[in-house]
Parts: structure tokens; C-alpha cells; sequence
């Protein structure tokens, strides 16, 4: 057969597979109920501002970014959704039975850890992870090892877990988050071998991404192909670490990265930078901590409900939102936000100067010669303390300037930030004190507000005492039942908001801004800064048509 012969059909070939091609695309294009369509692949670039330490879930709590990559490389038997109420995870379901306290854990099968071997999950693992946390010489979070004071958990079969309580604790699920770590790479390691073991840089999950490089700036991950709930749809992320927040601003500036969490301490004119791009979504994302204002209900300025209440009724909160956070604060009952599981609305003084100052006067708080309220030799003048850090100052300043107005004198003294949890609010060595309060993954206001805390080192600053309320934190601690839960949480708002023990202030309010290319982010609240990955399985920045 001649060259000629052979090229013939070839071109022909070419000719109709052109064709084809071109009528295909005339198709896709001419059909109006094409769509695009969230499709896998991409890269996603994340800035932040420290650097990994120990990228570990059971040590990252001092490290938000520890904390980021953990949450994204790990799993827990529970994670908790959006409103904070604990969803399946590496457990498919549970049981909790003997009045609260045994709570018996069914894990998935055909889960895989991210190691070369495609190691298998199971019971071991959980064990581990959890016997780690209870050794005495645990160096991680003190809350989970708090958690796992006297609970013994034990395998029934390699699919099963149990965990026994010494009493019912009900937040006991929602900390059931924690990460879980891989038995089989770290057997034998006791509680300091663990903290510094080199899987705290290498570290090995069963979560949505693993760990692929890392160097002094950049953190890069890949999505798990054998995740069980399906690989996410974005298929690299990178973290980039800034010296400071102003390189990592310069960077959303100039749209080097795609995203980056903006504390509430951002200024107007830091976020106008980023919003004048165009190139950013800006969600904003709720804490669950709060702005709180405790007093010392042992002084004579503040051991009477009426002078309490004055002091709250005098305070406009959305002005101090508005005028020293930049609008970024939610208000709140009684520190827990309206997204949780566990809110209740509540009646709280409003806002009324006028008001108030006629409270203080029915007291017996008449204004001096000074300006300032006095009864007999006590002059309604104290000391308002609070952490140097310019937000939580400028705070306090506001809050001192609407309290002139009714005639009360607010000293603000700001205390090193290193030393003023442990040695100025935990020891009482304060008069009324700004705070930020962070409940946990669980809104239990146990520890804060029940009267066995009010002595050093427990959290109810105010020393406040109801035994109603004792009642009703203790009975809400019981009870495994969410409805009931959420009566009791309501009964002891009623009677704090009546009490007026502190002031809660407002939730802040984070930023996460996010590149206007990537889509699929849903809100959450922020339990922890990671929480805004909550739906990083379903973020896409490629799509296809359909």
C-alpha cells in the first residue's frame, strides 16, 4: 500500500474527530441548562501568623495553628456541628446508659490511618489516645486531662469503646473531639516521650488532609484519597507563615493568599485594606467566648443586687461594640451566643443612664461634692482591672467613661497579660475585672457560677453563691437529655440575670475572609479559631459544566 493510501483515512479521521469536537462544544455552550458544578482539584493558600510547634491534637491548644493543621489531619469520635451539638465522626454511634455515666462508642469500620501501609483504625487506637491523656505526666491541655480524672476506658471488641465515669458529666460527648492518634506509630512512647517524639512534626491522621512537605514558612497538605467520608474537594492547601499581622495583611492586600482569620482586634482601617480589594468574601464568624466584667460581690461597691444592676443598666454595650470593637461583637444574655444548641433568650437591663442613676440613688448612693456616689464613708470608686493588651484596655476606657456619667469612678489598671489570669483573677486579687471567658467545645456554666468554684483556683470570680442556681448547674451536669439541658441552662439565666453577678458583655467577633474564587464556606461558630474549616470538605475553587 502506497503513503498516500495510508495518510487518506487518517485525515478523514481528523477531520470528523475536529468536527465532532466543535458541534460538542456548540452543544455545551448553546444549552441553557448547563450549570458549573463544584469539581475536585485546586490549591488553596492559608495565612497565618506562628509558626507549627507540635502539630499534635492532644498538645495544640496553646497553638492556633497546631490547632488548624490538627483538626484538618486528625479525627475525633465526635465532631461538633455548626450550632456546637456533637455529630458522628470516627464513631458511627453511641450509647449512653448507667444514669450518664458509661458511654459506649461504635466506630466505623474501613477507616484507614495515613501512613504507607494504609494502617487500619480501631479500638487500640482510641484506647491509646485517651490512656495518654490520663497518665499523670500528660503535658497537653489541662482540660482533657481534667476531662480524664477517673474514667477508665477499655475496648470491648475492636470496634467498640467504653468509657466509664466516676459520675454523670454531660459536656462529656461534646470533648469527645479530640483527635485521635495512630497506636501502632506510637506504642510504647510514656507521657514526655510523646511531647517530644518526631510524629509531632510528622504528624500521621485519619482526617480530611495529610501532611506532605513543610519548610520555615510554608505548611503544604493533600487531600486524603481514602478519607471515609469521601476526599474533600480542594485538593492542596498551604499555610504560609507571616512574621506578623501587618506581612499577612500585605499579602490579603496584594492577593498572594486566598485566606486568613482577622481577630476582633483588627482596626477599621486594617479591614478597610482588605475589603477595598474587592477580591474577598468577609464571613464573620461568632466566638464562643465572651467579653465578661466580674465583681467582687465582697466589697461594699458591689454586694447589693441594686448596685449591680445600676452598673449594667448603665452600660450601652452597642456602643462599646460599636465604638472600641469596630461593630465586631455579638451581644449576649448570658455568655452563650444564639447560634449554640444551649441558648435561651433572656431579658437583660437595657440600656438607660437615667435610670440607673436613680437606682444607685434609691441605694443610697448620693453624688458628692466630687461627682463621684457615696454612702456613709464608701465612695462608689474602684478599680478595674484588666490584661495591657490595647483592645481589653480600650475596652475597660469605655466602659469607665459611660460609668462617669452616672457618677461611679472605674479606675482601669492594666495588668501584664502574662500574669493576670493566674496571678490577679485566679488568686482575687482584683476589685471588678474585664475577662475574656472561654467555656470549651460545651456551654456548661458549671465551672464559672456554681458556689464550689467560687474559692481559688475555681472560675466563679465573683464568689457568687444561689442554691438554686447550685441546683440547677449541678442537675444540668446530670441529665444526657438536651431538652432538659437547655431548661436548666434557662433557669439559671433567669436567676443570673436577676443576680447580676458580672456583666456579659458580647461574643467577639472574628473575620475570616476568604478569596471571592473559592466557594462552599459555611458559617460555624468559632469553639476554636480551626472551627472555621468545619465545611473544608465541601470548599471548591474548580468547577466543571454539567
Amino acid at each position: 500500500m502506497s503513503l498516500t493510501h495510508t495518510r487518506w483515512p487518517i485525515f478523514v479521521a481528523l477531520i470528523a474527530g475536529g468536527a465532532f469536537v466543535a458541534i460538542l462544544w456548540y452543544l455545551v455552550l448553546a444549552n441553557p441548562s448547563g450549570e458549573a458544578v463544584p469539581a475536585s482539584g485546586g490549591r488553596y493558600v492559608e495565612g497565618v501568623v506562628r509558626a507549627p510547634e507540635r502539630v499534635n491534637p492532644l498538645f495544640a491548644h496553646t497553638n492556633p495553628i497546631d490547632r488548624d493543621l490538627a483538626s484538618l489531619i486528625f479525627s475525633g469520635l465526635v465532631r461538633l456541628g455548626p450550632d456546637g451539638t456533637p455529630q458522628p465522626d470516627l464513631a458511627e454511634r453511641w450509647e449512653i446508659t448507667g444514669n450518664g455515666q458509661r458511654y459506649v462508642f461504635h466506630l466505623r469500620r474501613g477507616v484507614a490511618w495515613q501512613d504507607e501501609e494504609q494502617t487500619a483504625f480501631d479500638a487500640d487506637d482510641v484506647v491509646f489516645t485517651f490512656r495518654a491523656i490520663s497518665d499523670p505526666a500528660f503535658k497537653g491541655d489541662p482540660a482533657l486531662a481534667q476531662l480524664m480524672q477517673g474514667v477508665v476506658v477499655s475496648a470491648r471488641d475492636p470496634y467498640t469503646v467504653e468509657f466509664r465515669l466516676e459520675q454523670a458529666y454531660a459536656p462529656f460527648l461534646a470533648y469527645m473531639n479530640v483527635g485521635i492518634l495512630p497506636e501502632h506509630l506510637l506504642r510504647g512512647l510514656d507521657a514526655n516521650q510523646l511531647y517530644n517524639d518526631e510524629f509531632n512534626v510528622r504528624p500521621v491522621g485519619t482526617g480530611r488532609y495529610r501532611l506532605v512537605g513543610r519548610s520555615n514558612d510554608t505548611v503544604v497538605l493533600e487531600a486524603n484519597e481514602t478519607y471515609y467520608l469521601g476526599p474533600p474537594l480542594i485538593s492542596r492547601l498551604e499555610f504560609r507563615v507571616f512574621a506578623e499581622a501587618e506581612a499577612l495583611l500585605g499579602a490579603l492586600r496584594q492577593q498572594e493568599i486566598d485566606g486568613a482569620l482577622l481577630p476582633p482586634s483588627t482596626t477599621a482601617e486594617q479591614m478597610s485594606i482588605v475589603e477595598d480589594t474587592g477580591a474577598f468574601q468577609l464571613h464573620p464568624l461568632t466566638s464562643t467566648s465572651t467579653q465578661m466584667l466580674f465583681f467582687d460581690t465582697r466589697l461594699p461597691q458591689f454586694n447589693d443586687v441594686a448596685i449591680r444592676q445600676a452598673l449594667w443598666q448603665g452600660l450601652n454595650v452597642d456602643t462599646l461594640i460599636r465604638e472600641v470593637a469596630g461593630g465586631r461583637g455579638a451581644l449576649t444574655e448570658a455568655g452563650i451566643p444564639q447560634a449554640s444548641w444551649a441558648y435561651m433568650p433572656g431579658s437583660v437591663p437595657s440600656f438607660d443612664a437615667g435610670r440607673a442613676a436613680r437606682t444607685l440613688e434609691r441605694a443610697g448612693w448620693s453624688l458628692g461634692s466630687d461627682g463621684i456616689r457615696r454612702k456613709a464613708d464608701v465612695r462608689l470608686s474602684f478599680e478595674l482591672s484588666t490584661s495591657n493588651e490595647p483592645l481589653r484596655v480600650a475596652i475597660a476606657e469605655n466602659i469607665a467613661r459611660q460609668w462617669q456619667s452616672i457618677g461611679v469612678e472605674a479606675r482601669v489598671l492594666p495588668i501584664d497579660a502574662s500574669a493576670y489570669i493566674g496571678e490577679h483573677l485566679l488568686q482575687r486579687q482584683f476589685e471588678a475585672a474585664l475577662v475574656e471567658v472561654d467555656p470549651g467545645p460545651d456551654p456548661d456554666p458549671y465551672p464559672f457560677w456554681h458556689s464550689s468554684q467560687a474559692a481559688p483556683p475555681g472560675r466563679n470570680l465573683s464568689n457568687y453563691a444561689n442554691p438554686v442556681v447550685d441546683d440547677a448547674l449541678e442537675r444540668g451536669r446530670q441529665t444526657t437529655d438536651v431538652e432538659r439541658r437547655r431548661d436548666l441552662i434557662e433557669l439559671f439565666q433567669g436567676y443570673f440575670i436577676a443576680d447580676a453577678p458580672a456583666i456579659p458583655l458580647y461574643h467577639p467577633t472574628y473575620t475570616y475572609a476568604q478569596s471571592t474564587r473559592a466557594q462552599g464556606f459555611e458559617p460555624s461558630l468559632l469553639f476554636t479559631q480551626s472551627a472555621r474549616f468545619a465545611s473544608v470538605s465541601g470548599w471548591y475553587v474548580e468547577t466543571r459544566v454539567e
